[in-house]
């Protein structure tokens, strides 16, 4: 996987019960709250925030119109662990479900759709086999055996990326040094 550190910032509201000597610790606490374990479609998966610069924090009093409010925005930068998956990566996944069309496998938070016309060719012979304990996909000599919980290297071949957390890829696994993975 490919995780990167960058830095990137964030404009958060603060409501004036928030001010005073702990603001800091609460614009921290905010930021947190607010961008980990978040997607973008610019920066990927937001793993981790750190190293949040509340040194030199100036805030601006929203103007309100008619009614009173004085929620401030500060502008706070700071570092984060992103992790942007990319077509052609290979990557490592755990098989969450596998079906007769294909499986579904994790690599992080990723989630990875393999067809089995992306899973199975001529060279290993897999097939569906509903009547193993549980269904799998195995080969006709039986030396390969993909299945819940089973490890995979697999390469990303079409990604969705989204603002939510439904971003998913379609992957491969007929590729040299790509399939199983022997734990």
């Amino acid at each position: 996987m490919f995780f990167h550190i960058k830095k990137l910032s964030k404009n958060l509201s603060v409501d004036p019960k928030d001010y005073g000597p702990q603001l800091t610790e609460t614009i921290k606490r905010k930021l947190t709250m607010e961008v980990e374990n978040t997607c973008s479609e610019k920066h990927g998966f937001i793993l981790k925030a750190f190293n949040i610069d509340i040194e030199r924090l100036e805030g601006r009093i929203n103007p309100t119109g008619m009614h009173p409010g004085g929620t401030a925005v500060f502008k706070v930068p700071y570092d984060a662990i992103v992790f942007k998956p990319f077509r052609g990566e290979v990557l490592n996944a755990i098989v969450k479900t596998s079906a007769q069309q294909g499986l579904f496998a994790f690599c992080g938070p990723l989630q990875v759709f393999i067809a089995k016309t992306n899973l199975s060719n001529e060279d290993n012979k897999l097939l569906w086999n509903a009547d193993a304990s549980p269904p799998c996909w195995m080969s006709e000599d039986q030396r390969i055996i993909i299945r819940d919980g089973s490890q995979l290297r697999v390469r990303i071949i079409g990604i969705r990326m989204s603002s939510d957390l439904t971003t998913s890829a379609v992957g491969t696994i007929l590729d040299d040094y790509l399939g199983p993975i022997d734990s």
